[in-house]
């Protein structure tokens, strides 16, 4: 069947649009069909279009391929002369006339215009390139929901807006991404090595404080100088034989703080890994020892030039001069300048070459005499510190030592005294608290029945506790510095004592027990309250060392007791009753001619028979009031020289 005679098919038919300003398109679901039954119109109504040009067709996707041919309705009896074809597809839509159905009006002229109107629209997209033409055919002639949105994005109108979408959506989401890599990088690097800092020349990127501190320590062990001299003497040394302190701490706090994150920029510039920072090793060298070192390696023993210096003597207490000599000895310049390079490439063998030069004695005796002068002053120094109460703690001069040492410096011909200040709050720090330390003791008062007191027995003690040793550590480290004495305060908190008060009743009969002492009558008399309950002979102290008047309380007691003096002992002295420092009531049988005679021959003590002396242990409690009144008797009977008998111990 050629395209001529093709069936008509109302799914493919250009339908007549409604008229109207904007052609529209024709619903196939409703638009009336043919009805089964219905005749076909004897004549179809063909629109007469103009003479169009010829088109030029591009192949169509696929997609758009006829589709499969509907049963060939009755041949109309005239036809239109069908639009020139480049492919079936669009044939069929320009040449197939709409065939209405027998009930519907008859078509009129006045939709030709818009009819005119659709035809020109669609040559219009035939002309087209084909991937444009392809999706404005699908939005006409496709099928499903989504066919009339792909026709607007398919426009050039719609690409450029779709395209304008993806670019920002892109651009969101690569800026969402830069905040979340820029907070996530801040924070990652918050305590480890920023991007781009490196360590002798080795990248630390992200490592941390650990990790850092093993490269350091790495490093500064595979750090040597490698010295040789004009006569071909030779060593190679490391940082701690040259007297080259390494500071690893510093180092690392310096690698962890590399590129500051100071604001914003500096942020930014911290987590760049193209913004470098290489980090030197801290070093500082004791040019003392360093030129000992060189000398004792690379000059012979009997050429050396001996600097004087000053050292600690145990036995002496006391700092020593020691006087040097003359000599030779290595130029120390090369070897620093190669120290000073390995500040920079650390973990590496350095090269010096160094010549020797002749020199007096790099330190002289009257210089190392002055310092050690100077360190002498700082040992006789009183450094003092108390708790601002009874207790007081001294440091001693072996201590102070340990604070002072002595810088020399042979290329300048000096010697100075240096302190360690931080030795020194170390030192206190620890001492102080135990040493200050002082106890709460409570206060003990005797008071009679209406609150007079009689005796303190007990002295009251406040408790105190250092709280803080700086203030009293700078005090010391000042005096030390200046050669000056100080007695410093410590910061301390204070327990006031508490007083624990005992009423006696010594007016009342039958009261409390307490003694009387007659020296006079070199009497002793036993009460209760004031009752008398017991009267004794006793001896007292002689005239040279007399019993001490006054009232007194006793505060120890021991059933036997070794008592000693200038030049006595007296072992086993049974029921002593101490009341007045080393006072007290005992027996004392070696003087049992003294006491029955009343002759005071002790050294003081009151000496009582045996039976006497166990009835005042026995009655007589600790706090008991002891009242020594009269007066020791110059003479009991002045024609006898011997009236005070041999002088007892006690």
């Amino acid at each position: 069947m050629s395209e001529e005679t093709k069936p008509f098919d109302p799914q493919e038919t250009m339908p007549m649009p409604p008229v109207g300003d904007t052609p529209q398109r024709f619903d196939f679901q409703s638009a009336d069909r043919i009805a089964e039954g219905d005749e076909a119109p004897t004549v179809p109504f063909v629109p007469q279009m103009p003479e169009m040009p010829t088109v030029t067709m591009q192949p169509i996707d696929a997609t758009f391929a006829e589709p499969a041919a509907a049963p060939e309705p009755p041949a109309p009896a005239a036809a239109a002369a069908p639009l020139p074809q480049a492919e079936p597809v669009f044939a069929q839509t320009a040449a197939q006339p709409v065939m209405p159905s027998a009930s519907a009006p008859a078509p009129t002229t006045e939709h030709i215009p818009a009819v005119r109107t659709a035809v020109m629209s669609d040559f219009e997209e035939l002309s087209m390139p084909a991937g444009t033409r392809a999706g404005r055919v699908r939005g006409r002639g496709g099928s499903g929901s989504g066919d009339g949105a792909a026709a607007l994005a398919a426009r050039p109108g719609g690409r450029r807006h779709v395209g304008l979408i993806v670019t920002l959506c892109v651009f969101a989401a690569l800026l969402v991404a830069m905040v979340g890599g820029f907070f996530g990088a801040r924070a990652y690097f918050t305590d480890r090595v920023a991007p781009g800092v490196t360590f002798a020349g080795q990248s630390l990127t992200g490592s941390t404080a650990d990790q850092v501190r093993a490269v350091v320590e790495s490093k500064v062990a595979d750090s040597k100088v490698a010295v040789t001299t004009t006569s071909g003497a030779s060593v190679t040394a490391s940082l701690k034989d040259l007297g080259v302190t390494a500071d690893v701490d510093a180092t690392v706090n310096e690698l962890l703080a590399a590129k500051p994150a100071d604001g914003f920029a500096g942020t930014i510039a911290r987590i760049n890994p193209w913004s470098a920072q290489d980090v030197t090793l801290t070093l500082s060298t004791d040019k003392s020892t360093l030129a000992t070192y060189l000398t004792g390696e690379l000059v012979h023993s009997d050429q050396q030039a001996v600097a004087s210096s000053v050292a600690y003597d145990e036995a002496s207490k006391q700092y020593v001069a020691t006087t040097g000599k003359e000599g030779q000895t290595p130029d120390p310049k090369p070897v620093e300048q190669a120290i000073a390079s390995l500040a920079a490439a650390p973990g590496t063998t350095v090269n010096a070459s160094v010549d020797y030069e002749s020199v007096a004695m790099p330190i002289t005796g009257e210089t190392a005499q002055q310092a050690a002068a100077e360190g002498n002053k700082r040992l006789a120094s009183k450094l003092v510190v108390n708790n601002g109460a009874k207790q007081s703690f001294t440091v001693p001069a072996e201590e102070i030592a340990k604070w002072i040492s002595f810088d020399a410096d042979p290329e300048a011909g000096t010697i100075a005294v240096k302190y360690d200040d931080q030795a020194v709050r170390t030192y206190l720090a620890s001492q102080l608290p135990d040493a200050l330390k002082q106890d709460m003791v409570k206060a003990s008062v005797v008071t009679d029945k209406n609150g007079k007191v009689l005796m303190n027995t007990v002295q009251g003690v406040d408790g105190v506790n250092v709280t803080d040793t700086a203030d009293a550590a700078a005090q010391v480290i000042d005096a030390l510095h200046n050669g000056a004495d100080v007695t410093a305060t410590a910061k301390t908190e204070v327990t006031k004592y508490e007083t624990e008060t005992r009423v006696v009743d010594y007016t009342s009969p039958n009261g409390d027990p307490h003694m009387v002492v007659n020296l006079s009558e070199q009497k002793a008399y036993g009460y209760r309250g004031s009752t008398l309950v017991a009267t004794f002979n006793i001896s007292s102290g002689k005239p040279s060392t007399p019993s001490d008047n006054g009232t007194f309380f006793v505060y120890v007691k021991y059933e036997s007791k070794t008592m000693r003096g200038a030049d006595y002992v007296s072992p086993n002295v049974p029921y002593a009753t101490f009341y007045n420092g080393g006072e007290a009531f005992h027996a004392a049988k070696w003087n049992p001619d003294g006491i029955a005679s009343g002759q005071p021959r002790s050294h003081g003590c009151i000496n009582m028979n045996l039976a006497d002396a166990k009835w005042v242990y026995d009655n007589m409690p600790v706090g008991a009031m002891v009242e020594v009144v009269g007066s020791t008797p110059a003479s009991v009977n002045p024609a006898d020289p011997n009236a005070y008998g041999t002088p007892v111990r006690s």
